[in-house]
């Protein structure tokens, strides 16, 4: 490796591990986002019982199986739970280095640092969710897709098979997969069109893939192995370690888990008229990108019309550039809901481009300190000022601050109240009754699993909590008598506060918002 090869990886790593730093600094302080909750209960049933069945409504199978694995190996908490997204985030600028032959060294090493500094990235690396998951898979399997075109020998089919894996990754990390795969597919299209492919070589590929038969068999048995373990039923009947039920495990994965995911996200939401305008969504990712990472927007966008027009209209950097331009309105187009989250996806592979018009930034400054351009200089440098003081500002007060209504990052659906306290009551064992028509699940608790009622969710993310201390949970609907003990922690709706204030003497009530607005539970503890 020559001098500047190893000059390139320190920085590399260097961006990694400033990267892993963010991610894991107090990792476990804010509390549970409605959905991480939903994903931490059944990772932790998973653990415990190792019963598993993917479910496309609560997401991919991919966070499940990390989650559980690092909640059987430490103890359960926020942070072991989370564990596992914050090391993929900090890695991925690691990934940068697959790059290297498509991109100058200064664009790599920029590369690397977007992806480990972005506020998104940074952001949702610490949220148990599959969004970085899946956009890390996906960037990883597409520059390992380059790779293979830049190689040869072994290192060619190391690549394929590290493609493979990625792709069966991501493929099982979210839902949105089906919107990643659309942009990639149309910036694949754009590249290979734009390279005007000549007859004789469409008339050669029959050819050349017959020269590959083989590890083209390889490669699909490994991507078929991959996904079976990734989407396979743990438990119960069918298992995935049982030889006999394995024409069972193949059903369920190959023709039960696509039909799941096609009557919940497509068949369901057309028949039920559950849809959105387009063009809100895709306003919101817009501001959400101006307000948490607008100097990998503005990069981006420079580097795009700088390679388009004036540089050399590299593919690699146009696949990734388009990728994130489709990831503007596809991922607005499939997403349920109006979150931040959708930011990911576009973050990520703008990335590429961002690293390429900051590279041609500091090459214009360079320029001018060489010719003693002073003008040119002070307005780079306020420039730069500008924008390390707006991404410390989204740091301070998105990324690691409490949580408020005008986060730029934070879901609906994330606590604005710490549940810490709430937590420390559940040691020992405790029963926590929950009260009230909209938190009352009536024959149904947590050990029965999914799928769940309407009442679990309002409950979120508060049973987290009580499964991650050990304590059990009952619960009665509204009117009903309290038992002659109740138990040493009652939650209740706030309508219900007044009249269970004055039956439960000897309680403390104290007030939780389970959500940035509008969503607030009461909670009695016994007094000592």
């Amino acid at each position: 490796m020559s001098r500047a090869d190893s000059r390139l990886v320190a920085a590399v790593v260097a961006c990694s591990l400033v990267g892993l730093a963010l991610r894991l600094v107090a990792l476990g302080e804010r509390p549970f986002h409605w959905d991480e909750a939903r994903v931490g209960v059944w990772a932790l049933r998973f653990a415990r019982t190792g019963a598993f069945e993917y479910r496309p409504v609560a997401g991919g199978p991919l966070p499940y199986h990390l989650a559980r694995a690092s909640l059987a190996l430490f103890s359960p908490s926020d942070l072991s739970a989370r564990l596992p997204v914050a090391l993929v985030g900090g890695l991925l600028p690691l990934s940068a280095l697959g790059l290297r032959t498509r991109l100058s060294d200064r664009e790599t090493a920029l590369l690397a640092a977007f992806l480990a500094l972005s506020p998104p990235l940074v952001y949702y690396g610490r949220v148990l969710r599959g969004d970085l998951l899946l956009a890390a898979a996906a960037f990883v399997a597409c520059v390992s897709v380059v790779r293979v075109v830049d190689t040869n020998g072994p290192a060619r089919r190391r690549f394929a098979y590290v493609a493979v894996l990625a792709a069966a990754a991501a493929l099982a990390a979210s839902g949105f997969v089906v919107a990643t795969v659309a942009c990639v597919v149309a910036a694949g299209s754009v590249v290979l069109d734009a390279r005007r492919l000549s007859f004789d070589a469409l008339v050669s590929t029959p050819a050349r893939l017959r020269a590959r038969s083989t590890l083209l068999a390889r490669l699909f048995l490994v991507g078929v192995a991959a996904v079976v373990f990734l989407f396979a039923p743990r438990g119960g009947s069918v298992s995935l370690w049982n030889p006999l039920s394995l024409p069972g495990v193949l059903g369920f994965v190959f023709v039960e888990a696509p039909g799941r995911f096609f009557a919940v996200r497509v068949a369901s939401r057309s028949a039920d008229g559950v849809g959105h305008a387009l063009l809100p969504f895709v306003v919101s990712l817009g501001r959400t990108l101006l307000a948490a990472a607008p100097v990998t927007l503005l990069c981006g966008l420079v580097g795009f019309f700088h390679e388009r027009y004036a540089g050399s209209d590299r593919p690699a950097v146009a696949l990734f550039a388009v990728w994130a331009g489709a990831g503007l309105l596809l991922f607005p187009a499939v997403a349920e809901v109006d979150a931040p989250w959708t930011a990911v996806h576009v973050v990520v592979p703008l990335a590429v481009p961002a690293a390429v018009g900051l590279a041609r930034g500091v090459d214009v400054v360079q320029a001018a300190v060489a010719r003693e351009d002073a003008a040119v200089v002070a307005s780079a440098l306020l420039v730069a000022s500008a924008g390390v003081a707006g991404v410390g500002a989204v740091f301070a007060d998105d990324v690691y601050g409490s949580p408020t209504p005008e986060s730029a990052l934070a879901g609906y659906a994330q606590p604005a109240d710490g549940l810490d306290p709430f937590a420390a009551n559940l040691s020992g064992g405790k029963t926590v009754l929950y009260y009230g028509d909209r938190v009352h699940t009536r024959d149904w608790n947590e050990a029965d699993g999914p799928p769940v009622p309407e009442s679990w969710g309002t409950r979120l993310p508060l049973p987290w909590y009580v499964a991650r201390e050990g304590a059990s949970s009952t619960s009665l609907p509204s009117g009903a008598p309290l038992p002659a003990e109740p138990p040493a922690v009652v939650v209740t709706v706030p309508e219900e506060r007044e009249r269970l204030g004055s039956e439960l003497t000897g309680y403390e009530a104290s007030g939780y918002r389970l959500a940035l607005w509008n969503r607030e539970v009461v909670v009695f503890v016994r007094r000592s």
